[in-house]
């Protein structure tokens, strides 16, 4: 899920290299000398290995028992998933050779695309989109930049996921519709109010939401030269002042920001809209919790299938075939209903009404979305904000 894109269950880096041993003997056995190369090749097709360095612990639940499985029944094909941290996914595949890599699927949440992608490890789909004919249905914003960096064909939106801000209603019996309204009106809820620390390598929360805060009060995100321009400071001072009325202490985790309202330490907070109200579903926050599309709005983003550079031709077909399945209508309607994720496909038509019970519609959703701060932006926050409204002094 998300938008907590390393809130996921990461493995430790020795089971992970009991993973890697396992693939590389398993790939080594494949290509013996006795299997002639067509019969490896055939062999390499029968499985996908598919790496998810972006999906919540409930998320990974949902590949496992329903889009692995059905990818086998529907296509009589092997998925090895594994979810794991993106950072030892980019040492793997650095220390590839061509042609020798052993991982055929990456999802990525739009910071961590936007890095591998302008670093070159991403392969451009487009030349396989005979293979992944539903990678023309994404929409934008998402099909065409994350993070400030152009998509430009290196992956294709699996779901997309939008930050809100979520309100006890038991205790907030009016609650502000916008980021002003809220900062106007703060010491109404003084020591109850909090949002995931930006610096978190955890969950990406915090970094967007003060972004969208930085935003609503004139930032335009320009670091010339490495240094901000005359808009940020303004808003850090908008900032700095809003904290005062904050909770004493920042959660470094999707998991513990709930936590905070459950025991009641907050009654004002922000996570992405699906992973609350899947949340809600699962009994683990209260019902009185209710999310807010913030009035000036709040950035969003997407978690990017791709395929990463350095893999046979056969394992490039296979990846982009297992890629198309997940952005199947059938697919995506399931991943919209089961876990309130809005789609990375147009599909918004074919939703039962049901799902707007809790989903906004389309139109609701796009007026309420603002685009994602730039790679750089997002890295500045997370590396000046604890100093900046003076955290942790």
């Amino acid at each position: 899920m998300k938008r907590n894109s390393t809130d996921s269950a990461g493995m430790s880096r020795r089971e992970f290299m009991g993973v890697a041993s396992g693939s590389m003997g398993a790939l080594a056995l494949g290509l013996a000398p006795r299997m002639s190369l067509a019969a490896a090749a055939a062999s390499e097709a029968r499985t996908v290995t598919f790496f998810d360095t972006g999906s919540g612990a409930n998320f990974v639940q949902w590949w496992q028992t329903y889009a692995v499985p059905k990818y086998k029944q529907d296509a009589g094909i092997e998925v090895k998933y594994t979810s794991i941290p993106s950072a030892e996914v980019l040492q793997r595949i650095k220390a590839w050779s061509p042609g020798q890599g052993d991982v055929d699927v990456l999802l990525l949440q739009t910071d961590k695309f936007a890095q591998f992608a302008t670093e070159g490890f991403l392969e451009n789909l487009q030349p396989l989109s005979a293979l992944i004919p539903n990678m023309a249905k994404a929409e934008p914003p998402d099909s065409k930049e994350a993070a400030g960096a152009p998509v430009e064909g290196r992956g294709t939106p699996f779901f997309r996921y939008q930050y809100v801000m979520a309100v006890n209603t038991a205790e907030v019996k009016r609650p502000p519709v916008g980021i002003k309204e809220l900062f106007s009106r703060a010491a109404e809820w003084k020591g109850k109010i909090s949002y995931i620390d930006p610096r978190s390598p955890i969950s990406t929360a915090g970094r967007f939401v003060a972004s969208g805060f930085l935003r609503a009060f004139g930032c335009d995100f320009g670091l010339p030269g490495g240094q901000e321009n005359a808009t940020w400071g303004p808003a850090w001072e908008k900032l700095i002042e809003f904290e005062k009325f904050g909770f004493q202490k920042h959660a470094n985790s999707g998991g513990e920001h709930f936590g905070q309202f459950t025991q009641g330490d907050i009654v004002i907070g922000w996570q992405a809209f699906d992973f609350i109200e899947y949340t809600k579903k699962i009994g683990s926050l209260p019902p009185a919790v209710k999310t807010i599309f913030m009035e000036e709005g709040l950035p969003g983003g997407a978690a990017y299938l791709a395929i990463p550079k350095g893999l046979s031709e056969v394992r490039r077909q296979a990846a982009a075939r297992f890629i198309n399945f997940a952005t199947s209508d059938d697919v995506q309607v399931h991943m919209v209903t089961e876990m309130f994720e809005f789609p990375g496909t147009n599909i918004w038509e074919k939703l039962p009404k049901t799902a707007y019970q809790l989903m906004p519609t389309r139109e609701v959703y796009q007026q309420r979305r603002l685009p994602d701060p730039p790679l750089a932006a997002i890295r500045h926050i997370a590396d000046v904000w604890a100093t900046k409204v003076g955290y942790g002094k």
